[in-house]
């Protein structure tokens, strides 16, 4: 019906204050639509007017809602009590922001003071005609109102009628349509390390909730981004330590992930254990009310168990998330997905021929060690015989070494990525971010160096971006095939190379970061482990010297590694004992 474009402007208030949605919406979108926003109104079953707000650049929002709550205050109608304005970008699933809000109307009022002096007989001449109109203004209204609220139940959970079977239960695929290029078959996921807005950062976000992702523009330019999310959004402090509350982020932190473009985050952390269970919910549904998707906890095993499955492009991928501890991870009636070696197979094995790509993420491992324990290394590459395509960990705070295992990644950590630590007043380390692209049957994966400077990240080319890949490379040449970035895998039959900057190229991607080409280290083997044991045996002298090269240039020897990467059969469900009995990285003592 296009009557209300034709209407004056005394008939289309007339027509919106009668509560015609068709005439609201076109009231609100006479001054919106010329900024490049459109709004569609609806009623909820709830009684709320729905308004959906669409717009290509995100506006001032709250000036957005104030001059539509203003628009619906002039119209004094009796049908706009309640309001429920959501945003989201045009084209987009993923719902932003959602506000209620009460409007001041006399409009009921002035309906009960109807003068009584009427014409008889005007009443007995149109009443079958005013009531016929007014009982198809309802049944429209409320048609409407049910297709608007089944749609936006649709939009905010974006989920797809397909289903996946897991090893607990079915899972209902996500349709992740916000992609940079749909036509592009190419997907690109990132990955960020530790996340947490609280202390310095709060202030940050409080000037303004894009300053953190303002440097960032790799990670919005990627189809899916993924960080590990390290404090609760929530206004509640039930229970909570007063260390416990400097990390309590105020809810309105969310629109900093979302600015970022982040799409997917990791709660399945030792942080998440220190809250009580209103905490974790209110974080849990103000992500999923800002269209981001959360994996490792919730109120019972089995929701922390259940993994994340999102469609991309027509390729399934699967993330798991999973947390590594000696202690039970069910208190306080939360529950954080632990890390088990059983389930971990039966997740990995029942989802594998159902999905494209399995990723599994770990929070784990000792706090600012470069290298990870044995034990990390047996559990990495067990998740990758059973049938994982990459494995991704965080947790200490500082960038670990890669390998390729089975023609694998496996990333041991990605450092601090945004994170508001008391102890680092200033914000300023390197680091770095994970980017992973997709074909079918192929992947590109890659390290992109970065620098953050007062808790802003951002990618960094020329020396310091060496630098920081350098690094990288170094820590990662204690494997039996260390990782260079980027390289290529060909999963269908396990080939992989490494790659210069104009391999595996992505068309139409400007966003593609060129990684400078890194001299390959030479391959370990089974004889130049025994040869460089013998030798040392016997140059004992020469041991020694090395061994003070290497302290003057602040390199931390790494664990002893076996060259012949075998899981241990008949590993423990949990680590039995706390962390500080771990077999740490012990340095060799020197001989005199």
């Amino acid at each position: 019906m296009n009557y209300t474009p034709n209407l004056t402007q005394t008939s289309l208030f007339e027509l919106a204050s009668s509560g015609d949605f068709l005439a609201i919406t076109q009231w609100i979108n006479k001054k919106l639509n010329p900024q490049g926003i459109s709004a569609r109104i609806a009623k909820e079953t709830t009684g709320y007017l729905q308004v959906l707000v669409e717009f290509h650049h995100e506006p001032p929002v709250d000036r957005l809602i104030q001059f539509i709550c203003d628009q619906l205050c002039q119209l004094n109608s009796p049908v706009i009590e309640k309001v429920k304005i959501v945003g989201r970008l045009s084209g987009s699933s993923n719902i932003l922001w959602k506000y209620s809000v009460r409007i001041k109307s006399h409009a009921k009022i002035n309906l009960n003071k109807k003068s009584n002096l009427e014409n008889k007989t005007d009443n007995l001449e149109f009443p079958t005609f005013h009531y016929l109109i007014l009982i198809i203004s309802v049944l429209a209204a409320f048609v409407l109102g049910i297709w608007v609220s089944y749609y936006s139940v649709l939009v905010r959970n974006s989920i797809s009628g397909k289903w996946v079977e897991t090893a607990i239960e079915k899972v209902r695929v996500i349709e992740h349509k916000m992609v940079v290029n749909s036509q592009d078959p190419m997907i690109t996921l990132m990955f960020g390390g530790d996340v947490n807005l609280s202390n310095q950062v709060s202030n940050l976000v409080k000037r303004d909730y894009k300053l953190p992702f303002a440097k960032m523009d790799e990670y919005r330019a990627a189809d899916l981004s993924i960080v590990n999310l390290e404090h609760p959004l929530t206004g509640s402090t039930l229970n909570n330590t007063t260390e416990q509350q400097k990390s309590i982020v105020n809810p309105s932190s969310v629109k900093a992930l979302t600015s970022g473009g982040v799409d997917l985050v990791n709660l399945a952390n030792d942080h998440t254990l220190g809250y009580e269970q209103k905490s974790l919910l209110d974080t849990i549904e103000i992500l999923e009310d800002a269209g981001i998707h959360s994996l490792g906890a919730g109120k019972t095993k089995k929701e922390a168990r259940r993994p994340k499955i999102i469609e991309v492009k027509g390729q399934k991928i699967a993330y798991l998330n999973y947390y590594d501890t000696d202690l039970q991870a069910t208190t306080r009636s939360i529950s954080i997905n632990s890390r088990n070696n059983n389930q971990i197979a039966s997740d990995i094995q029942t989802l594998r021929k159902q999905v494209d790509w399995i990723i599994v993420n770990y929070h784990w491992g000792v706090e600012l060690s470069e290298y990870p324990g044995d034990w990390q290394m047996d559990i990495a590459r067990m998740t990758i015989d059973q049938g994982a395509d990459l494995v991704v960990g965080h947790h200490s705070k500082v960038l670990q070494g890669a390998e390729i295992y089975q023609g694998r990644p496996i990333v041991y950590s990605l450092g601090n990525f945004i994170f508001g630590d008391s102890s680092n007043q200033e914000g300023d380390y390197d680091t770095a971010v994970l980017k992973l692209s997709l074909k079918p049957g192929k992947m590109k994966i890659e390290f992109l160096p970065v620098v953050v400077s007062k808790y802003q990240p951002q990618i960094v080319k020329g020396e310091k971006g060496k630098e920081i890949l350098k690094h990288i490379a170094q820590i990662s040449s204690v494997f039996h095939q260390p990782m260079r970035t980027p390289v290529v895998i060909n999963t269908i039959n396990d080939d992989f190379n490494f790659v210069g900057i104009d391999s595996f190229p992505r068309e139409g991607n400007s966003n593609t970061f060129s990684t400078p080409i890194l001299p390959e280290l030479p391959l370990k083997s089974p004889q130049d482990d025994l040869n460089s044991t013998n030798s040392s045996h016997n140059n004992s002298k020469e041991e020694a010297s090395i061994n003070n090269n290497n302290n003057n240039n602040n390199f931390s020897l790494p664990p002893i590694l076996n060259p012949v990467a075998t899981p241990k059969e008949g590993t423990d469900p949990f680590i039995k004992e706390p962390f500080i009995k771990e077999p740490f990285i012990e340095l060799p003592r020197l001989q005199i």
